[in-house]
């Protein structure tokens, strides 16, 4: 058996205490280095090791999430998990589970993780069966139950960050209801939360949803504010991927009104980012310029969506509307179905919010069972939340002109008009003159009818 002297002992103990010191002060950097530093020694004195393999790997894995590096941190988290489930240790895996369920990844991986840590870890770890609980109920025929029976546990043990799901579930409610401040309300409250618990990546995010589905409701200038506070928050605690996806939308935002200087501005703030959404609205500029090669060149290939569905289809939906309006017809069609068999498997909304990249493409050259499909969602969004779907915060364009497109396509004109009108109305207030021009179009086409 290897064994370790004390002044390798003591030089692998100043690593980790170096390592913990860091993740307290959200240095996850400086985290990775001395935890990498903690196990090369380690690796050296087999047993004789003075720290636990796997629990070391699960918050190195936490800490390469942190840094937005998806690859490396779910392999590390694996391996935690495998060591775990070899020694039998249903907490460990648990905790390493709760880790890797962070990362963006399929859905069917993340329900089966989550099952497995779930059996593993039966009555044990209170705190770690309600996180698995309230992860498993989004994959659940009946979520309520898993819902309730997660928040029992919290209210038992007071598990703060636990108890803060209730108020994302009310501000989705008030969000349906067209109640939005009360909506951003109560996602503040939710921050705040997270925040005083140090579950930074949820502080985080909770800001960047409420700013998002803002924008998405039409509040374009509301939405940017509270994203700003997003991005704000999670640069503070040195969250990659989070400050990204904010500042993609807040980019966004300024794609839509035309405002190419200050998109760029925001775009140069992540010049080596993960989000691949960053490089489409690269992309989507070069086009806005007319510059079309170098549009082509930008193009995000799918392998960057890591078979995540939203990113598949975001990815998907932009080579559609790019190759058609480039002439690549051929492309564009392949690009279109392999859109329509992602966005076929998984949530309608996400039909209405990535279909306007791919406007010109989908009227052109979808079947009427795409087109119904795509209808058929927008008319379910409409069922679903009171207050209308106006803009895509992923796109940065409105959505009225694909209804409008939509419905015209399938001969419902009354409808199409009503969607251009609606949406001429929006793009005029929210100035966003190309979309809105998109509406003039429409109706002129109407009118000539």
């Amino acid at each position: 058996m290897a064994s370790m002297d004390d002044a390798a002992r003591s030089q692998a103990e100043a690593h980790y205490a170096t390592a913990r010191s860091a993740e307290d002060a959200t240095r996850w950097q400086d985290a990775v280095a001395a935890y990498e530093a903690y196990l090369s020694l380690a690796a050296q004195a087999g047993d004789a090791a003075p720290r636990d393999e796997a629990a070391v790997l699960t918050a190195l894995g936490g800490c390469y999430w942190n840094l937005a590096e998806a690859r490396t941190a779910w392999r590390t988290l694996r391996r935690a998990i495998t060591l775990y489930q070899e020694r039998g240790d249903g907490a460990g895996q648990a905790r390493a589970t709760v880790e890797i369920l962070r990362i963006w990844g399929p859905p069917e991986r993340h329900r089966a993780l989550a099952e497995d840590a779930l059996q593993a870890l039966g009555d044990a770890e209170p705190y770690l069966r309600a996180r698995l609980l309230l992860r498993l109920r989004w994959f659940d025929e009946n979520p309520d139950a898993k819902f309730d029976e997660a928040i029992a546990i919290a209210e038992r043990h007071g598990f703060e960050d636990i108890l803060a799901a209730r108020l994302d579930r009310d501000a989705m409610a008030a969000r349906d209801d067209g109640r939005m401040e009360a909506a951003i309300e109560l996602l503040d409250r939710a921050h705040d939360a997270y925040a005083r618990t140090r579950s930074y990546e949820a502080a985080a995010q909770e800001l960047r949803y409420s700013g998002y589905s803002a924008a998405e409701m039409g509040l374009l200038d509301r939405g940017y504010e509270v994203l700003r506070r997003a991005f704000e928050y999670a640069s503070g605690v040195h969250l990659r991927f989070t400050r990204e996806l904010a500042l993609a939308d807040m980019a966004g935002v300024a794609f839509a009104r035309g405002e190419f200087d200050r998109c760029e501005e925001l775009l140069a703030l992540a010049p080596d980012a993960a989000d691949f959404r960053t490089d489409l609205y690269r992309m989507w500029m070069a086009e806005a310029r007319g510059d079309m090669e170098a549009a082509l060149r930008l193009m995000v290939q799918p392998e960057r969506g890591g078979n995540t569905p939203s990113a598949m289809g975001q990815i998907h939906a932009s080579a559609a509307g790019l190759l058609f309006r480039a002439g690549k017809e051929d492309a564009a069609r392949q690009a279109l179905g392999a859109w329509a068999e992602v966005r076929g498997r998984y949530d309608a909304h996400d039909y209405c919010i990535e279909s306007p990249a791919l406007l010109e493409c989908a009227i052109a050259l979808a079947d009427d069972a795409l087109l119904r499909a795509i209808h058929a969602a927008f008319a379910q969004q409409d069922r679903r939340v009171r207050a209308p779907l106006r803009y895509s915060t992923l796109q940065g364009r409105a959505v009225d002109p694909v209804r409008g497109a939509v419905a015209l396509k399938l001969g419902l004109v009354d409808e199409a008009e009503r969607h251009y009108r609606d949406g001429l109305a929006w793009c005029e207030r929210e100035r966003c003159e190309r979309d809105a021009a998109l509406c003039r179009a429409g109706l002129a086409r109407i009118a000539g009818h």
